[in-house]
């Protein structure tokens, strides 16, 4: 049965990676050559200089630093979340399909290595969002979000103009971070039970005994990472579609030029606009 339900998840798991390519991805991306978003955010360099800063009125003013929006222990995070993520899904499939003889030791411990590795870091990342405060930036919804969500998800189609910023995070990625958190914790469960399985303890009688409860677990740990791919493929692309001059600003430090913007905007650039704050819900909206 396992041997069945493993060759229909990596069947499943290729068509997946597969449609999110080509049904996705691509026809995206010709859509944002054709209507310019392209050229607006890779060529032109172009920063909606107050979209990124609604959510923090002392961060409003465009001629502030942009740094204070990404704290560094966030920036820190995502880069070992990073090199982590790209190793352990090299080395996970190496592990599964080895497609070159005399690396399956070199891989394993690579594999348990930048296991502990991003489990820490997750730890951390809770501990900081435990500390900072700033939970609500990821955890809290109104019905203010369906509306909202519904522009943005318009403006991903191509089928309605850019969506105000109000918070931190747009309705439709705000659950992503939340939900990467949370296959992170599944991949790093499975895992430990793949390595150690007699951990497993008196749990491990459901599934028949520890070598079957680490094949079970090898299973869900395989679907896990299937969709796991799936999100943060989407996320990555969309982020550094519609964002990459943010991107610039969040991985390598590079304040942006809004010089463009000033010459655009003229002296209404140089104004302060005003907010008001929703205390209940953290929204930031501009006072007309």
């Amino acid at each position: 049965m396992l041997e069945t339900l493993n060759v229909w998840v990596d069947t499943i798991g290729f068509l997946l990676a597969a449609g999110i390519v080509i049904g996705f991805i691509v026809p995206h991306f010709i859509a944002s050559v054709l209507t310019g978003r392209v050229k607006k955010h890779f060529v032109d360099d172009y920063w909606d200089s107050l979209a990124h800063r609604m959510h923090d009125p002392k961060q409003f003013h465009y001629k502030q630093p942009i740094g204070p929006d990404f704290p560094q222990p966030i920036r820190v995070w995502h880069w070992v979340n990073l090199v982590s993520w790209m190793i352990l899904l090299i080395s996970g499939l190496y592990i599964r399909y080895p497609w070159f003889s005399g690396g399956r030791e070199v891989m394993r411990n690579a594999h348990y290595f930048f296991m502990y590795l991003i489990t820490i870091n997750l730890i951390l990342r809770f501990a900081y969002l435990y500390f900072a405060k700033n939970w609500r930036d990821y955890l809290t919804f109104d019905k203010t979000d369906i509306s909202w969500g519904i522009s943005v998800a318009r403006y991903y189609t191509f089928t309605g103009p850019p969506y105000d910023h109000l918070k931190k995070f747009n309705p439709l990625q705000r659950p992503a971070y939340p939900a990467i958190w949370a296959m992170l914790i599944l991949q790093a469960f499975t895992g430990f039970i793949i390595w150690q399985p007699a951990v497993g303890g008196l749990f491990s009688g459901i599934f028949g005994g520890p070598a079957d409860m680490a094949a079970w677990m090898r299973l869900v740990h395989n679907i896990n990472m299937r969709f796991m791919v799936a999100l943060v493929t989407i996320h990555s692309y969309l982020g550094s579609m519609e964002d990459f001059p943010v991107l610039k600003v969040f991985w390598f430090w590079k304040e942006p030029d809004l010089t463009k913007y000033e010459h655009e905007h003229g002296d209404e650039a140089h104004q302060e606009p005003k907010l008001e704050i929703d205390e209940s819900t953290g929204s930031a909206t501009p006072s007309h």
